[in-house]
């Protein structure tokens, strides 16, 4: 809306619409003035064209006592309604489009005129080719706000359509236009007196009445599907006005004789305003109609104000402005929406929203929303304090199963110890007597088993200390001992190398299973001739972990069916662990798969 007729009363506000409608009046009053001087000065009609004296006392005298005095009367009616519609329009698209077709009748009025008065043929002819313009233009405008009504022309193929709309318009007025060229509109001959009357219509007439026929079927279509049911009635209403112009066209266009004797064009402009003016008052088009009646039916606390913050409208069920709420407002920043509550009445919140010359001010009761607030807190602090207990609980059987698993460790690792310990004064209580070569060989191979099982006991001595050290085995520790027991085997000539590629740490429990599977299958490398061991530690899934182990050696016999593999299958069996043995001449694959303790 223009700012001259934003923050003003709704007094000022009618006289200066009618101020608006009376200057538009005068300006069509000057223009019928000028136009006998315009006949009068125009060097194509010569002599045929009477002096500006006589022209002026026949274009008046006409004026009166013809048909042109409502033409006039209608036009300057099509210009006061496009302001009317451009004040009460909401839409800025549509308003623009509506006082085009306001413009359109009302210039379509003032064409209606001239060609009334013209001298000559010639202009008679390019007057009635113009009635085309409006008829193409104003049913190409419906659809236009049919499609904006419908949220359609937002789209890509709706902008496209819109475009392919305009076209059509231009190339069917340019046709008309030209008719003088071709005769496909209009069959006539000029030379004949009584041509106005005597002329036949041609495919391209036709082709005008299925447009204008389209653009309003698609108008009214596109209003019906995207509208309520209570405004499609009334839309329904608009296009029965539209349908009796229908009727009147086809009965114009077949000359029957009381629709000849009317105006076709004021006819045609008439009912295409009052279908959109029904459009307007029932609410297919948004406007502003009986809006004051719907902010009446509010049931809600709102208020208008002004920019100094006086009260201008107020819903019949808000309350008075208790103290602090419009000292509030004025502290905030104007043109931005806040909300804010006072002191004087903690269970009302406030909403301001900026508007052209003033707020709106919302109130809306949150006593129970407080309430439900208050209650919120209350059981957020039983959660807390529940939460806490929890907390307090699951640290409490944290320790206690830290301290089980240290246990359990212990045990494992007392246990693994006493047969370590056993295994040692075994070998050395066999030891044979050093008598011959072969007796030292054996005893020297003795004694490289028994220093692999120190070994295995001190790695698995280090792993009670781990409980109270670091909090579990990463990938750098864990290749660093497997390093350590890289370098321990190769003292005893088995060629060994490894690779750990897990992502997350692991229990001190879970280590001591791969030790004790590393070792046994260590062990049962040192049976074989010239091994070599290849170690690969990684993460089978989420929960667990898989080790798999590589055997090389001269053995010419399968080494899966060795007594000492059968041993070494027993030894896993007693691990809890699930493991394959694959076997082949000089070759032997063990893959362990075992859960990550601790987890």
């Amino acid at each position: 809306m223009p700012r001259f007729l934003v923050g003003i009363t709704h007094q000022v506000y009618r006289h200066r619409v009618f101020a608006i409608a009376g200057a538009i009046t005068a300006l069509f009053l000057m223009l019928l003035a000028v136009l006998p001087a315009l006949f009068a000065f125009d060097p194509k009609l010569s002599n045929t064209v009477p002096a500006y004296s006589e022209a002026s006392e026949e274009v008046v005298d006409a004026l009166v006592h013809s048909s042109s005095l409502p033409l006039l009367v209608a036009a300057i009616v099509f210009s006061i309604w496009g302001v009317s519609v451009y004040l009460r329009c909401l839409d800025y698209v549509l308003r623009r489009r509506l006082v085009a077709v306001a413009t359109i009748c009302a210039l379509w009025m003032i064409e209606v005129i001239l060609k009334y008065k013209s001298f000559t043929p010639f202009y008679a002819t390019v007057l009635w080719y113009l009635y085309y313009v409006p008829m193409t233009l104003i049913p190409l405008l419906y659809q236009l706000c049919g499609l904006r009504l419908a949220g359609l022309e937002q789209h890509r193929l709706g902008r496209r359509y819109c475009a392919a709309l305009w076209i059509v318009a231009i190339l069917l007025i340019g046709f008309v236009l030209t008719n003088d060229f071709h005769q496909q509109v209009f069959h006539f001959d000029r030379t004949s007196d009584t041509w106005s009357n005597d002329y036949t219509y041609g495919w391209g007439y036709f082709a005008v009445l299925v447009w204008t026929a389209f653009n309003f079927v698609a108008f009214f279509i596109l209003v019906g599907r995207s509208s309520s049911f209570r405004i499609q009635r009334f839309s329904g209403t608009a296009a029965l006005v539209l349908l009796g112009g229908a009727f009147f066209a086809i009965s114009y266009a077949l000359r029957v004789p009381w629709a000849w004797r009317l105006n076709f064009s004021l006819i045609y402009c008439v009912l295409c305003v009052v279908a959109m003016e029904i459009c307007l008052d029932c609410g297919v088009v948004p406007s502003y109609h009986d809006i004051a009646g719907i902010f009446d039916t509010l049931p809600l606390d709102l208020k208008v104000l002004t920019r100094d913050l006086q009260e201008v409208y107020a819903t019949p069920v808000s309350k008075p402005t208790p103290v602090g709420v419009r000292e509030e407002l004025r502290t905030q920043e104007h043109g931005r929406a806040h909300a804010f509550a006072v002191a004087s009445d903690p269970d009302v919140m406030y909403r301001a929203f900026p508007l052209l010359g003033g707020s709106a001010l919302l109130a809306q009761d949150v006593s129970e929303l407080n309430e439900l607030n208050r209650e919120l807190a209350h059981r957020r602090m039983e959660l807390q304090r529940q939460n806490e207990l929890l907390a307090a609980d699951y640290d409490l059987k944290t320790h206690l199963a830290d301290q089980e698993a240290e246990t359990l460790l212990v045990q494992d690792v007392d246990q693994a110890l006493v047969r370590a310990l056993e295994g040692m004064y075994d070998l050395l209580s066999s030891l044979p007597p050093l008598t011959d070569e072969v007796s030292s060989h054996e005893r020297y191979r003795m004694l490289q088993r028994a220093k692999m099982l120190v070994a295995y006991c001190k790695r698995k001595g280090s792993l009670t200390l781990a409980q109270h050290g670091e909090s579990g085995f990463d990938r750098d520790r864990i290749q660093l001992i497997a390093n350590e027991l890289a370098s321990d085997l190769r003292t005893i000539d088995i060629d060994c190398a490894s690779i750990i590629a897990i992502r997350r740490p692991l229990h001190a429990s879970t280590v001591s299973a791969l030790y004790d599977c590393v070792y046994d299958f260590a062990f049962f490398a040192y049976t074989t001739d010239h091994p070599a061991l290849m170690y690969h530690l990684g993460d089978h899934d989420r929960c667990s972990v898989e080790l798999r182990a590589t055997l090389f050696s001269n053995d010419d016999e399968d080494l899966s069916q060795t007594p000492a593999a059968q041993e070494l299958e027993s030894a896993l069996q007693g691990r809890n662990v699930a493991y394959r043995l694959e076997g082949e001449p000089g070759q032997l694959r063990m893959i362990v798969l075992m859960p990550r303790a601790g987890e």
